[in-house]
């Protein structure tokens, strides 16, 4: 197994955000975006706080990815549903292989219609990468920008390669190395 870690160099470069950030205290971000969320394919969301805001809209994601924690204080999310359920384990500034499994199976289940919730245990901050490089085009990825706003990511053709070479910046690890 191997799993793939943040370096210092990309950690620098992920501080700008991988779409276009709308700022604003909460709920006003979500409340600009609410029509291109009706309007997208599939909608994932990275985070607790923004899985709860997305949810709050009456919007329910395709695909939400949360870790129980915001700002690396606990936090329980009113988040539950008849969604399918996957826990993983994925450390701080990596992205595990079965963070991607459960990513790519998530997408499987939602194209099904299935409406799909990744419970991380450790961090899912690095989990939109992976995310838009899975999702189908027309879908839409949304994640914190803390003390900003939320991101909104369109998936295209163009951002999955941007998010390709981000994933090829990333130390690959082989667990027991």
């Amino acid at each position: 197994m191997f799993h793939f870690k943040l370096t210092p160099e990309l950690r620098k470069e992920l501080k700008d955000p991988l779409g276009k950030l709308i700022r604003g205290e909460i709920p006003k971000p979500y409340l600009m975006i609410r029509e291109e969320l009706e309007r997208a394919r599939h909608v994932v969301t990275v985070g607790d706080v923004v899985t709860e805001n997305v949810l709050r809209l009456g919007i329910k994601p395709s695909l939400a990815i949360y870790d129980h924690k915001t700002k690396r204080q606990e936090y329980s999310p009113d988040i539950e549903s008849d969604a399918v359920i996957m826990t993983v384990q994925n450390p701080p500034g990596t992205i595990t292989k079965a963070l991607l499994n459960a990513i790519k199976k998530g997408f499987g289940l939602a194209e099904r219609g299935r409406k799909v919730y990744i419970k991380v245990c450790g961090e899912e901050d690095l989990a939109a990468i992976p995310a838009v490089l899975y999702a189908p085009e027309g879908s839409v990825v949304l994640y914190g920008q803390p003390d900003e706003g939320v991101v909104l990511i369109k998936v295209t053709p163009e951002c999955k390669l941007k998010c390709g070479r981000l994933m090829s910046k990333m130390e690959v690890v082989r667990d027991g190395d």
